[in-house]
């Protein structure tokens, strides 16, 4: 403090204080700890999801697979008008054809609707049910048309003859009953386990004109 004649004056003084270089690094190493770690929580969260729905779709997409063929198999051979047609054709454990007589009486005019019309020309009546093991699918492929997709993601699809003493057989024309048997499986893992998500489902298939049920197996 200094003085000037009576009165006294200080000097008045400043202090700015701001990051240091080091201040800064340590601090942005922190908020880049942070910022990983938000992210891969919020990357295992979105991992977690794809992977929820994708088995949810698989499920879904089985199921639905097996009650289409359900439907084909039930009405295999359905020939109330003397149609000329073979019900079961057996291609192999993995795909068979069925041919039946369930629509079409209403003519050009109205295509696939009716009653049985005498012939296997209208939709759903003449079709091979088959796995494409490449694509991992199951298809149903009409006569003369193009194959199309009921399920993906199928890792197995097995076809079991039965004739109606319950024996195994091979003869189209012995089938009364059907096995079929459906495994799918995720394309990716479960974030928490890393295992694949994996599922099988079937029945037993009883051909509808013999007027005998289905029963459901796991």
């Amino acid at each position: 403090m200094k003085t000037t004649g009576l009165f006294p004056y200080r000097y008045a003084t400043t202090s700015q204080a701001g990051f240091s270089l080091l201040e800064f690094m340590i601090s942005s190493i922190i908020l880049l700890i942070v910022s990983a770690a938000v992210f891969g929580m919020l990357s295992d969260i979105q991992r977690t999801a794809s992977y929820q729905a994708e088995t949810q779709t698989i499920a879904n997409s089985a199921q639905a697979a097996l009650q289409t063929i359900e439907r084909y198999i039930r009405q295999a051979g359905n020939n109330p008008r003397g149609a000329s047609l073979v019900g079961i054709s057996i291609v192999g454990s993995s795909e068979v054809r069925i041919q039946s007589d369930i629509t079409g009486s209403l003519g050009p005019g109205n295509p696939d609707k009716g009653d049985p019309d005498g012939d296997v020309n209208d939709s759903g009546e003449n079709v091979a049910i088959r796995y494409n093991q490449a694509a991992k699918t199951i298809e149903i492929v009409p006569n003369g048309g193009p194959a199309q997709i009921i399920a993906g993601n199928i890792n197995g699809f097995t076809l079991i003859y039965y004739d109606a003493d319950g024996n195994s057989t091979g003869v189209g024309n012995s089938v009364s009953r059907i096995r079929v048997i459906i495994k799918a499986a995720s394309s990716m893992p479960n974030p928490q386990t890393n295992k694949t998500f994996a599922m099988e489902i079937g029945s037993d298939i009883q051909l509808e004109t013999l007027h005998q049920d289905i029963n459901q197996i796991v």
